[in-house]
Formats: C-alpha cells, sequence, structure tokens
C-alpha cells in the first residue's frame, strides 16, 4: 500500500476552557498513512458549537481548546 494523504472529520465533546461548559466540535484532521498506519495528523480546522458562543459580548474567542486537542494526540 503506498502513502497518501486523506481528510477526516471528528465530532467531540469537551469541556470549553474559555466558559466552562461543554461543547461540541467537529474536526478536521489531515492524515498522513503508509501500509495501513498513521504517520501524522494535522488538525486543519475546528467548527465548536458551544452555545454561549453568541453571548460572548463581542468578545473573541481565544480557542484555548486547541491545546485540549493537541494533548489528546500525544
Amino acid at each position: 500500500m503506498e502513502k497518501g494523504k486523506r481528510v477526516e472529520r471528528e465530532r467531540m465533546s469537551i469541556l470549553c476552557p474559555e466558559r466552562g461548559r461543554e461543547s461540541v466540535l467537529l474536526c478536521e484532521w489531515e492524515v498522513e498513512a503508509a501500509q495501513g498506519r498513521i504517520l501524522k495528523r494535522l488538525l486543519k480546522q475546528i467548527d465548536c458549537h458551544n452555545p454561549d458562543l453568541p453571548v460572548f459580548g463581542g468578545a473573541e474567542c481565544h480557542w484555548g481548546c486547541e491545546v485540549i486537542i493537541s494533548k489528546r494526540e500525544k
């Protein structure tokens, strides 16, 4: 089997580090694999479905969840 890249999407729930509330994330990964083994996963995009986002009062989300997801990958 040859080395190749593909895109995978994963839905996960985490505790939002900014609001302390459960959030549902849809993560898009670029996956490099060879001979049925994953060599590398690169996080390309996060889509957050945190119900508190509309009430942040115009404040910018700092995407602290990105750090949490990265730690899970190690």
